[in-house]
């Protein structure tokens, strides 16, 4: 039912999904959907838990403890990419969505999946920095992954390992230039 729902929300977006298709595609009754997710939403959210935690699994699997810093944060964001460019369609919805706005828990998933996401990079960051700092920066370089993923939708020409580039030189490289002691405004 989920996979069948991913397609269908792919395809049209949250708003213009029809349960009625869902439950055709899926081979189930309509009110069997409901009995199980009790709306569209919960539906819709079941899909996005699913799909945040086999990113994270993803994410997880690609890093190596004992690689560098720096080679855990690329393998991390390759694992991301590689994920974003399995699922082209629903990060493109994703993305919609989130632009939307809105509340529920759709938006509280996306929130729980990008904070974990944060928390690891934070960690990572933490060998160097001070926590504080090590958090800012974090979210900050997972916001310019986030961003660089949504180019990407849109230049599809460029491979996962020049899109991993990217982000390292966005993210990393601006994060090499606080562990060089270099700040903004420049000293």
């Amino acid at each position: 039912m989920l996979t069948v729902a991913g397609e269908v929300f792919a395809a049209h977006g949250f708003h213009a999904a029809s349960m009625d298709e869902i439950a055709e595609r899926a081979d189930i009754s309509k009110p069997m959907l409901y009995a199980y997710f009790d709306s569209k939403e919960g539906l819709y959210a079941a899909y996005m838990q699913r799909t945040g935690d086999d990113l994270l699994a993803a994410m997880g699997a690609a890093v190596e403890p004992d690689l560098a810093a720096g080679e855990q944060v690329l393998a991390s964001m390759t694992a991301f990419l590689g994920f974003v460019d399995a699922h082209r369609p629903g990060w493109a919805v994703l993305q919609r969505e989130l632009a939307a706005g809105g509340s529920g828990s759709v938006p509280a998933g996306v929130a729980r999946v990008r904070a974990a996401i944060v928390r690891r990079m934070a960690v990572l960051l933490a060998e160097s920095l001070d926590e504080t700092l090590a958090d800012a920066l974090a979210h900050g370089f997972v916001g310019a992954g986030e961003s660089l993923a949504t180019w990407w939708l849109d230049h599809p020409e460029a491979t996962l390992e020049e899109m991993a580039a990217r982000i390292m030189e966005v993210g990393w490289v601006g994060v090499g230039g606080v562990l060089d002691g270099r700040r903004w405004p420049a000293r």
